[in-house]
């Protein structure tokens, strides 16, 4: 009996990727966060972490979501108006206690300083048992341009540390192996 092909896993949903958004965008934000999270990348793929191209998550909004150990890294979405794409987002965990020590302000003081330009929020998920905060804010090109003062990067590495000694990566079977190895091997 074949095994199941989810469509996240799919060829077909990476040329979805590549003919109706900006697969650029994508893999150069995707490249992006494994650089900042994932020390060896190319030797975890699939064991540690993953990628899912047009997940069914958040309502289909997503291009692709990054998964590490059991929980989400980071994830790019689009803002729609009347089937439209007006805009593209990315949401990145990091682990809040390196966040608040790297920037030397707490969460709600970050909040106040960067709040226009970033969301901040305590990830939901149990999970991340309140360690981990969730910073989204819009993309204008291929890379996380997060402010500057808003030191994610080593955050980002921590929480993903974490979450790979935890667990091996359990959405395995959602892993896009044409959008990870765009994203490996451009």
């Amino acid at each position: 009996m074949a095994s199941r092909v989810y469509p996240s896993a799919s060829e077909d949903n990476y040329l979805r990727l590549k003919e109706r958004y900006d697969l650029d965008l994508a893999v150069g934000v995707a490249r992006d966060y494994l650089d900042a999270a994932i020390t060896q990348p190319r030797d975890t793929c699939v064991t540690q972490w993953s990628i899912s191209c047009l997940p069914s998550t958040g309502g289909g909004g997503r291009l692709f979501t990054v998964n590490v150990g059991a929980l989400e890294g980071a994830y790019l979405w689009t803002l729609r108006e009347h089937s439209v794409v007006t805009g593209y987002f990315v949401t990145v965990f990091v682990d809040r206690a390196t966040l608040e020590q790297d920037c030397g302000s707490s969460l709600a003081e970050l909040d106040h300083r960067f709040g226009d330009d970033v969301l901040l929020e305590v990830a939901e998920h149990t999970k991340f048992a309140g360690r981990a905060v969730s910073l989204t804010s819009e993309v204008l090109g291929p890379r996380i341009a997060l402010p500057e003062g808003l030191r994610w990067r080593r955050a980002a590495a921590s929480l993903a540390e974490q979450l790979m000694a935890e667990s091996t990566c359990v959405y395995a079977q959602y892993h896009n192996r044409w959008l990870a190895d765009r994203v490996l091997h451009d």
